[in-house]
């Protein structure tokens, strides 16, 4: 090669081609047809998908305003911004932006799937970590299909005719990809649905990990077949699903949290609202006695939650206290 053609060569990565780039990179290591993906598959797979995420979420930034890109758009200027010479916004305020300044429409779960892998990747990049592959891929699927959703929806109709012929080839296989983890995940919960997890529907729930409904609640190794990961610490695992998906309190309502003191064992286990893989609505389910606490009464004394025996109206523990 001419010493002329060399130094013509160029990369050239706008931020939507950039961003596409990376998501092929992720499908490409998540579905591969050989099999399933290595650990290191999995390590990449994490630090493209948040890369791809940073890249096309500011790009719709930039769409709105360049300063907006910025961190502290009052400490640079327009030619410091096209130089790359600025700190960008971190990922939570980029959310923010994208729905409060810009007024896009990106749901709490959406926002917390994306918060979510960047907590990952920053573990990762920066300390290394021991996580559930499972977990992982459960994860990067779901983030994989709210960028082909913020794709279509609000930087694909903008782009120009060159760039998007440029990505064509690229989105199609990234489809096409998501649609194999998808499957992927789908066809292992069947099965486990069918063998596994039959005969403990009314107490298997959701893993705050993988996010299947999966977990089997047991008081002791709190297993989920899915990832698989033992909670072996119900307090831990009554937290992490609470702060996961608890729901958030009307006003008036009577309990300020949706984790309390369980009656029977008397630990702050007690899920209000615990999502079942029986389907009969939200039920009170205690994560380290394991036990649906169905008939609860509020004491009208201090509050807390009791079983009436005799249609007493306050707890044993008020018992005591007045005697």
């Amino acid at each position: 090669m001419a010493e002329s053609e060399v130094q013509k060569r160029q990369i050239h990565y706008p931020p939507v081609p950039n961003g596409i780039d990376y998501l092929r990179d992720v499908v490409d290591r998540l579905a591969r047809e050989s099999g399933e993906p290595s650990e290191r598959d999995l390590k990449y797979a994490v630090l493209h998908l948040q890369a791809a995420a940073e890249v096309l979420l500011k790009a719709r930034l930039r769409e709105e305003h360049w300063s907006l890109v910025i961190s502290k758009a009052e400490k640079t200027n327009l030619k410091k911004f096209e130089k790359g010479e600025f700190e960008s916004a971190t990922n939570n305020e980029t959310v923010r932006r994208l729905v409060d300044v810009v007024g896009l429409d990106i749901s709490a779960g959406d926002k917390k799937t994306l918060l979510d892998l960047a907590t990952t990747r920053n573990q990762l990049q920066h300390w290394g970590i021991t996580e559930e592959a499972n977990a992982v891929l459960t994860r990067a699927a779901d983030v994989l299909d709210f960028l082909i959703r913020f794709l279509d929806r609000y930087l694909l109709p903008g782009l120009g005719a060159d760039d998007e012929e440029a990505v064509a080839d690229d989105l199609e296989e990234i489809r096409i990809g998501l649609t194999r983890i998808k499957s992927y995940v789908n066809s292992r919960m069947e099965r486990l649905k069918e063998n596994d997890l039959k005969g403990h529907e009314v107490r298997t729930v959701r893993c705050p990990d993988c996010q299947q409904l999966a977990l089997i609640v047991d008081g002791a190794t709190n297993n989920c077949l899915f990832c698989p990961r033992d909670w072996t610490d119900p307090l831990e695992l009554a937290s992490s699903y609470d702060s996961t998906f608890g729901y958030s309190p009307a006003p008036g309502d009577v309990y300020e949290d949706t984790l309390v003191d369980c009656p029977d064992c008397e630990t702050p286990t007690l899920l209000l609202e615990a999502e079942t893989v029986a389907g009969d609505g939200s039920v009170p389910l205690c994560f380290n006695c394991a036990e649906i606490q169905d008939g609860l009464e509020d004491c009208m004394r201090c509050g807390r939650l009791y079983r009436s025996t005799d249609e007493e109206v306050i707890c044993s523990n008020c018992f005591a206290d007045l005697g």
